[in-house]
């Protein structure tokens, strides 16, 4: 009798183990970060706007992907970033689209009033249909995202077991968040201010915004919770900054290991912000009007990778061009 009672309290406490693991916190979260080059050299970059250009990296296209990509943030759990290729490190400015504390109060909210895992679901595909409501809302007309409307779609979608004041504040950051992701892309249809080709100042920028934000990043056991990056880096890596062209301090190398020579050299005095490796996805390298020489072409690879390691991103894989930023 008492084995059978000592083997039922282990299966019981087995089983309350399993259960409270399952609603463990978040300790981390996926953050795309996208910088997008719109400098004169890149491809299809003439600092005009057509609807009708449909080429991979025209800008109307490039402002669909994005929008497609900001899209999928909220089902798959991830902060995302933007920023413009600036002309120096000064006007360099990386917005947050969708925070990550966005992504952890939506799971706290989740964890903290729903125990059915059917509705729990149920849930998670309406706060996304909300988020993707915001966007449309704002693509149709500025601010004119109804913080109400969407609250109201978290709700329903519920069960009303998300309570009001939770899906008021839930909707309110992602009428911001779709306010101000429309609002960044919009701009590929103007001139954006300080548009040029300084690329490392971006993704040193971008490194720093991700630190920064992580160090504040709290679950609700207390626990610190990490970002994962991918860095998207839309450009044809042709830096022109304070009118020195880091091409031309390339090509003045005999080969590509003194190629990479140079870039380690460079960055000898740098620490990095963010300690940990960081994914890279480049799209457009050499993408020119003016075709860059074979020659170079190999040493500016090489120096680009290395440079990029300098900075832990280790991931890399330079070359590609006319990437569908709207699937990833």
């Amino acid at each position: 009798m008492i084995g059978r009672l000592f083997a039922s309290l282990v299966v019981i406490s087995l089983f309350s183990l399993t259960a409270c693991s399952s609603e463990s916190a978040i300790t981390a979260v996926p953050a795309t970060v996208i910088l997008l080059d719109i400098s004169r050299s890149s491809t299809n970059s003439e600092g005009t706007y057509n609807e009708e250009d449909h080429s991979p990296s025209s800008l109307s296209e490039r402002k669909r992907q994005l929008e497609q990509n900001i899209k999928n943030a909220i089902s798959s759990r991830t902060a995302v970033y933007f920023g413009f290729v600036r002309n120096g490190y000064g006007v360099t400015d990386i917005a947050t689209l969708v925070p990550a504390t966005l992504i952890l109060e939506i799971e706290t909210v989740l964890k903290q009033e729903i125990l059915n895992e059917k509705i729990k679901k149920e849930a998670k595909e309406g706060i996304s249909e909300a988020w993707q409501t915001a966007i449309n809302q704002e693509q149709t007309n500025a601010d004119s995202c109804s913080v109400d409307e969407v609250a109201q779609k978290i709700v329903q979608t519920s069960n009303a077991t998300i309570s009001t004041a939770n899906a008021q504040k839930i909707a309110s950051k992602l009428c911001a968040g779709a306010r101000n992701s429309i609002y960044q892309f919009e701009q590929l249809k103007s001139d954006p201010e300080n548009i040029g080709s300084d690329i490392q100042a971006s993704v040193d920028r971008s490194l720093q915004k991700i630190a920064s934000d992580e160090r504040r990043l709290i679950n609700t056991d207390g626990k610190p919770v990490q970002l994962i990056p991918t860095l998207i880096v839309i450009s044809d890596l042709i830096q022109v900054t304070n009118g020195i062209s880091k091409t031309n301090e390339v090509s003045q190398t005999t080969e590509p290991k003194f190629a990479c020579e140079l870039a380690r050299s460079e960055s000898k005095n740098f620490t990095p912000s963010f300690l940990r490796n960081v994914s890279l996805i480049s799209d457009g390298f050499a993408g020119t009007k003016k075709e860059v020489k074979s020659t170079d072409r190999d040493k500016l690879k090489k120096y680009w990778e290395c440079w990029f390691e300098t900075r832990n991103i280790t991931d890399i894989d330079i070359g590609a061009k006319g990437i569908d930023i709207g699937a990833l």
